[in-house]
């Protein structure tokens, strides 16, 4: 199924442009360290390569160094990728984007829930019903066994973004584990009908196979 978290045509909504700003000399030490990590590890061309590194001294891009930590986080490097994102965190404040993408690495890096809760409500305060904030509250509370927790959030991802079908398959799941299925069973119809051919019309076929909709 997809992730709504690296989905782009949910990415972009709501986001707030970064802009270049000058770099503290801890988070330059740390980008250009990662930078030339990422570079002899055959790094996207999108990213900057150590040659770049001489920016990190003055003034740099904090998308740039958003991506890279990004990139390390989908390397499971944990610590270096929190670091960076941090302190463009800091020097971007009120960014869903850096906020949920850091509260992705505090809960997969490190575990610790509490952060990633705080900072998804923080995307949510600076755009509310910002997708991957939602999905990832979701998830957390999902995986806490917060079955019914897990089910408002997905409700409210679904009822604010009608067009992404992923919200639609967890908040059907959810509904059938609480003995909800009768809830549940016109939203697996739907994902069925307008999204045929894709994982999540897959994903709503398997879970139909549970209720009264599964034909012999």
């Amino acid at each position: 199924m997809r992730d709504v978290h690296e989905d782009t045509r949910s990415s972009g909504r709501g986001a707030v442009p970064i802009r270049s700003i000058a770099l503290p000399l801890s988070l330059a030490l740390i980008l250009c360290a990662a930078m030339a990590a990422l570079a002899s590890a055959a790094a996207p061309p999108h990213l900057p390569g150590p040659d770049s590194c001489f920016a990190c001294m003055g003034a740099s891009d904090p998308l740039a160094c958003h991506r890279v930590a990004v990139t390390l986080a989908a390397r499971q490097d944990y610590d270096r990728a929190i670091a960076i994102e941090e302190q463009v965190r800091d020097l971007r404040p009120r960014n869903p984007e850096v906020a949920s993408a850091l509260a992705r690495m505090y809960y997969a890096g490190h575990q610790d829930a509490a952060r990633a809760i705080a900072l998804y409500h923080e995307a949510l305060h600076d755009v509310s019903g910002y997708p991957p904030a939602l999905l990832g509250l979701g998830t957390i509370m999902d995986e806490r066994g917060e079955v019914e927790i897990a089910s408002r959030y997905y409700a409210r991802a679904a009822r604010e973004n009608p067009d992404v079908a992923v919200f639609k398959v967890r908040l059907a799941d959810t509904l059938m584990r609480s003995g909800r299925e009768a809830e549940a069973r016109p939203l697996l119809s739907e994902i069925v009908d307008r999204w045929p051919g894709s994982q999540e019309a897959d994903a709503a076929r398997k879970l139909m196979a549970h209720t009264a909709l599964a034909k012999p």
